[in-house]
């Protein structure tokens, strides 16, 4: 899953919280009740589809890997024997066969060693009355056949696991980018509505939709500091939390920025020794970054009388 979907399917999980915690809010209004268990079906639809991405084709590739060194020995087995015929039959047509099984397996192509195997089982079955006082019974015949039969199996398998895989991804992602419509269409619209009654849930809602955008940020808090009269970045200075000892340098643009900043309400300390220093409260929840922009007073020249 890449950052993106990620990112989206955070914010969504924030959303859902939020919602359950304020149904009450939406009792007397059926149209916000209609699109919030929507949303909220649709989220338990994406639960149950994630469990289903990727399922694992790992143990498959290990078992195959088993098989095949099996089939190696028992090959070798085969190739033993069949050299032993040969050399008291100077069968050469038997021998000529021998050496394209042993052309084919080295190459080490997947279908290509399993086609080599058919091939040394078939050359195998066709003298195996004169093999057998080699070692290579029918019985040993048929396992040969079994184990060739199980790769093909397993490989089968795993194809069908990746075709699945890809199908639940895309069927996953359909359903993210029809979630994120409805938010935009209609969620957000209804949320927007309950600014002025509900305003700590309607900050929190956005907070939550924000993330999808933010998430691939690193800071909690970031901010600019301007002059209040010309609009201009300040440079240098510090930000400092009154409330704990973090603090942050103002960059020669006039940025700040607080990494991992904590959840609640606090008070950020501005300074610069050409401006008056000033204070500004924020309140931050732990889904949310903050974008500040903050304006500062310049110090009077004073004129020499």
């Amino acid at each position: 899953m890449n950052k993106r979907i990620r990112a989206k399917i955070e914010s969504y999980m924030s959303i859902e919280n939020i919602l359950n915690e304020n149904l009450d809010v939406f009792e007397t209004d059926p149209s916000a009740k209609t699109q919030i268990k929507s949303f909220l079906e649709d989220c338990k639809k994406l639960e149950n589809m994630f469990v289903k991405l990727n399922q694992p084709t790992e143990w498959i590739t290990a078992e195959n890997n088993k098989q095949f060194k099996l089939l190696v020995k028992n090959s070798q087995v085969m190739e033993i024997a069949i050299n032993r015929l040969v050399a008291d039959t100077n069968d050469m047509e038997l021998f000529d066969n021998l050496n394209i099984h042993l052309r084919n397996i080295k190459r080490g192509i997947q279908l290509r060693r399993i086609n080599s195997g058919y091939f040394l089982n078939n050359l195998c079955e066709k003298y195996q009355s004169q093999l057998e006082q080699y070692g290579t019974s029918q019985e040993f015949l048929q396992a040969y056949r079994q184990i060739l039969l199980d790769i093909e199996g397993n490989i089968l398998n795993r194809k069908k696991i990746k075709d699945q895989n890809e199908r639940n991804r895309k069927e996953f992602n359909d359903l993210v980018a029809g979630i994120n419509q409805f938010l935009k269409d209609k969620l957000d619209w209804t949320i927007n509505s309950y600014q002025e009654t509900h305003p700590e849930l309607y900050f929190k809602y956005h907070s939550a939709r924000k993330l999808k955008k933010s998430n691939s940020r690193h800071y909690s808090i970031r901010g600019s500091i301007i002059d209040k009269d010309t609009g201009q970045p300040i440079s240098y200075g510090t930000v400092s939390v009154l409330e704990n000892n973090l603090q942050a340098k103002i960059t020669k643009n006039g940025n700040f920025n607080f990494m991992n900043f904590p959840e609640g309400e606090f008070t950020l300390k501005i300074e610069n020794i050409r401006y008056h220093t000033s204070q500004h409260i924020i309140k931050r929840y732990s889904t949310e970054h903050l974008n500040l922009k903050i304006e500062m007073q310049a110090l009077s020249i004073a004129h020499p009388s």
